[in-house]
């Protein structure tokens, strides 16, 4: 294939091809045999699912053709995505940048589904992200959620009235974990979960590694390069910290305090 085709096939399945380049930054980072055979057999996975896509179910056949990389129009997830209104709490936000495109990543939850989202914004040079979900606050409103096994990523349709602060409700240790299995079952390609935990303390293991330890001694690692606003946060006392769970631990992104209020990592 000569490279207007294979140009043509990295547009059409960007999402895949981009996990292919990826590969080559894991062998710089710890542990990284075990790592990048995880990575292979994901793909090889995902190559023969979408292989074999036409004997999988719809909402799994979706979440395949969206790993690949082929793209759902916002009219449509508008127009015929499941809605889903609630009181919607804004626990964290992080922006990325790749080649000339930043893109906002910004995590929800139901405050009585309990369910996450992902609203997604991108930017040119030139352009600006949407600004108006606010981490710490909380909206009523009716998202559409993007088809998949696991449906995560989200178009925010009809707003109820305005933004007002919230603490969102959160979770142990163990029933964070159990929340991620049950998604991992459905979509075993997801990179990154959102995480609200409440009750945490923070702890430094012997090697002075960072962990929150919830009130059954459970702990989660985090990985952060500046924990000192955290800490002073906290003083020693219980948070609610929300962030995005990766295979390499907890990012996070904003903590709660019963007298500090909300501050953004």
């Amino acid at each position: 294939m000569g490279r207007r085709g294979a140009a043509a096939r990295d547009a059409q399945a960007g999402a895949l091809a981009g996990q292919v380049r990826g590969l080559a930054a894991i062998p710089r980072r710890p542990g990284w045999p075990g790592r990048l055979l995880e990575e292979y057999a994901l793909l090889r996975l995902l190559v023969r699912a979408h292989q074999r896509r036409d004997e999988l179910p719809e909402g799994l056949r979706d979440t395949v053709r969206s790993r690949v990389g082929f793209t759902v129009p916002q009219e449509e997830v508008l127009s015929g995505g499941e809605r889903v209104r609630d009181a919607w709490w804004v626990i964290g936000a992080r922006d990325t940048a790749q080649d000339l495109l930043t893109t906002r990543r910004a995590w929800l939850r139901g405050r009585r589904t309990g369910r996450p989202a992902l609203v997604l914004s991108f930017a040119a040079p030139g352009t600006s992200l949407d600004a108006s979900l606010v981490v710490g606050t909380e909206i009523d409103a009716e998202l559409a959620f993007y088809p998949g096994s696991q449906p995560l990523r989200a178009l925010v349709g009809e707003r109820y009235g305005t933004a007002e602060p919230g603490t969102p409700d959160g979770t142990s240790v163990q029933g964070f974990l159990d929340e991620h299995a049950a998604a991992m079952t459905q979509d075993p390609w997801l990179d990154r979960w959102p995480a609200t935990l409440e009750n945490m303390r923070l702890a430094r293991a012997e090697g002075g590694d960072l962990y929150v330890v919830d009130e059954a001694g459970d702990a989660l690692p985090l990985r952060m390069g500046d924990p000192w606003r955290l800490l002073a946060l906290s003083g020693g006392g219980p948070v609610t910290v929300s962030g995005e769970w990766s295979p390499r631990g907890l990012r996070p992104l904003a903590a709660w305090h019963e007298d500090e209020g909300t501050v953004v990592l």
